[in-house]
């Protein structure tokens, strides 16, 4: 059985308890937005379609950011000069001709194959005993 706790001192123990919980579950969330958006980075490359330079593949990439008290953001990018040209590849653009190209599903084809088994862990994360 556990230590014995005053009643006076009751509420700082279930204070110090719930804060190394969250922490256990910020870290254990952190890793599976970063294994997320390192597969998503991967199939993107593998997908993404080869232009004249070939640089478009060579430029996508992740990074992360400090969301506060612990949390990380993990953002999908291309870098510069390709970034402009993911907006006309996922949605298609007119042509000069008049016409319009197809627009490439690659980005939504990764996403549709990374959410869920992101959704999954996180659940499993924050579940976890």
């Amino acid at each position: 059985m556990g230590k014995s706790i005053k009643p006076a001192d009751l509420g700082a123990a279930i204070s110090q308890e719930l804060t190394l919980y969250g922490r256990e579950v910020t870290e254990r969330v952190n890793t599976c937005g970063k294994d997320a958006i390192k597969k998503l980075v991967k199939l993107t490359k593998a997908k993404a379609p080869v232009g004249d330079r070939g640089s478009f593949k060579k430029n996508i990439a992740s990074k992360e950011i400090d969301a506060g008290h612990g949390m990380k953001k993990f953002v999908w990018h291309v870098k510069a000069p390709d970034y402009r040209l993911t907006h006309l590849l996922v949605r298609g653009h007119a042509t000069k001709d008049g016409g319009r190209t197809k627009p490439d599903p690659f980005l939504a084809d990764a996403l549709d194959q990374v959410l869920p088994e992101y959704e999954k862990s996180i659940e499993e994360a924050v579940a976890h005993d």
